[in-house]
This record gives structure tokens, C-alpha cells and sequence, in this order.
């Protein structure tokens, strides 16, 4: 574990700062709508897919340094499917956490944590691997 977290430290805190970033655009946008609108699951979604397009951009130039054009599609595609599925446990957890606490704010943290997980592994064994 110790020998993985250190050829890969950079490429960690990179996906981190990314995650952070497209985390808060996320929260931001989420809150945004749910205030506007009362609605957990529209500004759930709303706000993963502002943080997805972010977390695509930067993973693939930044964070994985994939600059391969001929995949894009396909990796984009891939990609889709894997923030997809973290994006669906992300709302049943938000969704599951809020009804126990009636507090949005530590559901969609729950949520986040989730897709987080999901999402580095997706991207690092599956989709970016060199």
C-alpha cells in the first residue's frame, strides 16, 4: 500500500484537488437548485453532472494525462457509465441519509463519499489505465 501511495503520490493528489474542485462546483450548483426548488433528487442531479464535466476534463488532461484522441468517444462513453453509476448511489444515499437526519447538507456529504470511491476506481483500473 505504502509502495502504491508513493509512485502514484502525485497522480493522487492531482485526482484530489481535482475531486475538490468538481466536488464544489457540485455542492454549489446543488444547493443553488435546492433552495430554488425543495427538490433533493433535481438538484442532486443537476449538480453531479456540472461536477461530471468538470472531473472529465480534468482527469483525462490533468490528473491521468490520457491525451489520446483516437478513444475519446469511447472514453468519455466509459467514463459516463462510471460517474453514472456513482452519480445513481450518490442520490440514493443523499436520498436515504436525508430521510434519517432531515439535513441535505451531511446527505449529500454521505452521497459524495460514495461516488468518490466509486469513481477514482472506475477511472484509475478501468478507464485511464496505461
Amino acid at each position: 500500500m505504502l509502495s502504491f501511495l508513493r509512485t502514484n503520490k502525485f497522480q493522487i493528489i492531482k485526482f484530489i484537488l481535482t475531486g475538490v474542485l468538481s466536488s464544489f462546483l457540485n455542492f454549489i450548483f446543488y444547493s443553488s437548485i435546492y433552495i430554488l426548488t425543495n427538490n433533493l433528487l433535481l438538484s442532486s442531479f443537476i449538480g453531479y453532472l456540472v461536477g461530471l464535466l468538470n472531473s472529465f476534463c480534468f482527469s483525462k488532461i490533468w490528473v491521468f494525462s490520457n491525451s489520446e484522441r483516437s478513444n475519446f468517444r469511447n472514453q468519455l462513453f466509459l467514463f459516463s457509465l462510471i460517474y453514472l453509476l456513482g452519480g445513481i448511489e450518490m442520490s440514493l444515499i443523499i436520498v436515504l441519509v436525508d430521510g434519517i437526519t432531515d439535513n441535505y447538507k451531511i446527505a449529500w456529504l454521505s452521497g459524495a463519499f460514495i461516488a468518490a470511491s466509486n469513481n477514482y476506481l472506475g477511472s484509475k483500473y478501468y478507464l485511464f489505465r496505461k
